[in-house]
């Protein structure tokens, strides 16, 4: 009888102590359930010289800048995105000779995209493949191409081929 009663007091300390520390976890996961809502996105992007960067985003892609100061301009690309233009030391992060962030935007102009941006002489660093292009088995399921901003970041610019 004793080890019966040992064994049943044994398991009810295990569920308790199991109960006790997955509690904590458990209102993390029901928190993530109801997550607060984001309204938007903006990728910054960090510069030794903004003013260089204008021509490129204010005059070929049409940005409109919806915050200017002498460290930072952020230009609206969508009503949810933007992309933000920061000034060397004044920012979360210093300029780097890497730049291993890129910004991607999605367009179904691709073709007009492409043809403007090679005119204006911006320098490609991925070709758009021909619409009859499949692209390449196990890859991404995009059409697009990739290029360079004066500041040596990427910039992408791809259409879907199926919407997720």
């Amino acid at each position: 009888m004793t080890t019966w009663l040992n064994r049943r007091c044994l398991a009810a300390a295990v569920l308790a102590l199991t109960a006790l520390v997955a509690l904590p976890f458990a209102n993390l996961c029901a928190a993530s359930e109801s997550a607060p809502s984001i309204e938007s996105t903006v990728t910054f992007f960090y510069y030794d010289d903004i003013e260089a960067q204008i021509p490129f985003y204010e005059g070929l892609l049409q940005l409109t800048p919806t915050l200017v100061e002498d460290w930072v301009r952020i230009y609206r690309i969508t009503d949810t995105s933007s992309v933000g233009l920061v000034l060397n030391g004044r920012g979360v992060h210093p300029v780097s000779a890497d730049k291993p962030a890129m910004l991607s935007l999605v367009t179904p102009d691709i073709d007009a995209w492409y043809a403007k941006l090679v005119a204006a002489g911006v320098k490609v660093l991925r070709e758009l493949p021909p619409p009859t292009d499949p692209g390449k088995p196990g890859g991404a399921p995009v059409r697009g191409f990739i290029v360079e901003d004066p500041g040596g970041y990427t910039v992408e610019f791809f259409r879907w081929r199926q919407v997720p």
